[in-house]
């Protein structure tokens, strides 16, 4: 990457609560861009702890969040949703004034709406999500350029105001992402479609094959690449898209119920021999993916 220009932000230490695929995948990219000088690397297993040190993901790594957020100038939550409650209330007395701190969880209102109401006035929260990511999880996965390219949703609180939300577009962009500016509800309303129901669809359809052909040797002899082209995500964590799916429940539950509609309707179409319909519908949602193609080169 290029040096670090005049206004790009730059922190003494960055405490990465979370250094697995996202979490060690950010502390690289930053260190390479010259955005912090230190790294504390926080994660409950020792394992992971190792394997970020042994990446260069973190300089010094602990079990302990909130001793390292004490150090902190900079602190990046790449936590599961279901502990970002927990977290933000144990770091919250630690934190020293002026510390930016920002999260990449796939779900922001609720995120945004804890952190506005345990970190102190003191601090900037601003949320972020990186439109970034793998089946794989850990340090072992990360890579300094996963953001490259990639859309990262920032959204706005009242901790910090545009001040820190212009600081944090400055990271992401130097991280090689693309800020996009968002309101909570308007992030978790477009990923629910972009990202939490393809992964409920994936998942989803794993289980119906899995039904429909018990026997575990015939599946994997008899399955072709398009099988594994659209269950890939379905190997993502379960505890975490637990938590995801259940943080966004709304939004997630709207969109299973849509995709449910339309497979109902290819049914019905095939059921009753309706070829025009059936056609309509191939021909509909074959445009839809490849307006995907079509708008890939947009910021």
């Amino acid at each position: 990457m290029s040096g670090q220009s005049p206004d790009q932000p730059h922190f003494a230490t960055a405490a990465v609560l979370g250094v697995g695929l996202i979490g060690a995948s950010f502390a690289l990219a930053a260190k390479a861009a010259g955005l912090v000088d230190r790294v504390i690397g926080v994660a409950r297993r020792e394992e992971t702890r190792r394997i970020a040190l042994d990446r260069g993901a973190a300089d010094e790594v602990t079990d302990d969040p909130v001793a390292a957020v004490a150090e902190a100038d900079l602190v990046y939550l790449s936590v599961p949703v279901g502990v970002m409650d927990d977290m933000l209330a144990a770091m919250a007395p630690a934190l020293r004034a002026g510390t930016l701190i920002t999260d990449a969880a796939s779900v922001k209102a609720h995120v945004c709406r804890a952190a506005e109401a345990v970190l102190p006035p003191t601090v900037a929260f601003v949320g972020g999500h990186p439109m970034a990511g793998s089946e794989r999880s850990g340090p072992e996965a990360a890579r300094e350029h996963l953001f490259r390219g990639h859309a990262y949703f920032l959204v706005p609180t009242s901790l910090g105001g545009d001040e820190a939300l212009a600081k944090v577009a400055c990271l992401v962009d130097a991280i090689g992402g693309v800020p996009s500016v968002v309101d909570a509800s308007l992030h978790d309303h477009l990923v629910a479609a972009t990202s939490h129901l393809p992964h409920a669809v994936a998942m989803a359809l794993s289980l119906a094959v899995a039904e429909l052909v018990p026997d575990h040797d015939a599946r994997v002899r008899f399955t072709g690449s398009g099988l594994r082209d659209t269950t890939r995500i379905a190997a993502s964590s379960p505890e975490v898209w637990r938590d995801i799916f259940l943080a966004n429940a709304a939004e997630v539950v709207a969109g299973c119920r849509s995709a449910s509609a339309s497979l109902d309707a290819l049914a019905e179409a095939i059921a009753t021999g309706d070829a025009d319909r059936l056609t309509d519908l191939l021909r509909d949602a074959r445009a839809a993916r490849l307006s995907l193609d079509a708008g890939r080169d947009r910021p």
